[in-house]
């Protein structure tokens, strides 16, 4: 009887998300820019949603193993990571590695050190192929980030790159739905 009752839940929970997309916002709210992550995140979540989409958001401090397992048990069909980063000035969607054919400049996974603390989102998306079979298109949102220091608030440029949340949320839609 509890494996009958187990075996239907996992159905009817597989049904409920087939077809939705996992947001990953990756940050700290309490050192500054870097946790224009999750309120990028919220935000892309937000806009995803009310264009109909269903949509998964978690909020995490860094990547571990721990989300490549709770990502298989979801089966999203995308995987959006959204990230804060120094790099970028403007923010952007780009494919990850082997997740959208025909799509330009995928990032590659780094080799992965297993006992680090933290992961980045194409090492974690790799190993979600590879332990756990998940078959979800993956993304990587890098937005514009200065001040890393200990605090709360934005900086401007940060603030700037939150702002387009909707453009990118258009984006995503456009390529994949």
């Amino acid at each position: 009887m509890r494996a009958a009752l187990w075996s239907s839940r996992l159905r009817v929970a597989e049904t409920i998300l087939a077809d939705s997309i996992l947001v990953i916002g990756i940050g700290n709210t309490l050192r500054r820019d870097d946790g224009a992550g999750w309120i990028f995140a919220e935000m892309l979540a937000s806009e995803l949603q009310k264009a109909g989409q269903r949509v998964h958001l978690a909020s995490q401090h860094q990547l571990t193993l721990e989300l490549a397992e709770e990502a298989a048990e979801l089966r999203p069909s995308h995987i959006i990571f959204v990230d804060a980063s120094v790099t970028t000035h403007d923010a952007a969607l780009t494919p990850l590695l082997g997740a959208a054919p025909g799509s330009a400049a995928p990032v590659n996974a780094a080799p992965v050190n297993a006992a680090s603390h933290g992961l980045t989102p194409a090492a974690l998306f790799a190993l979600m192929r590879r332990l756990y079979a998940v078959a979800a298109a993956g993304w990587l949102v890098q937005t514009p980030a200065e001040d890393f220091g200990h605090g709360e608030g934005l900086s401007e440029a940060a603030r700037h790159g939150v702002q387009a949340a909707p453009r990118i949320a258009s984006a995503f839609l456009r390529l994949n739905c």
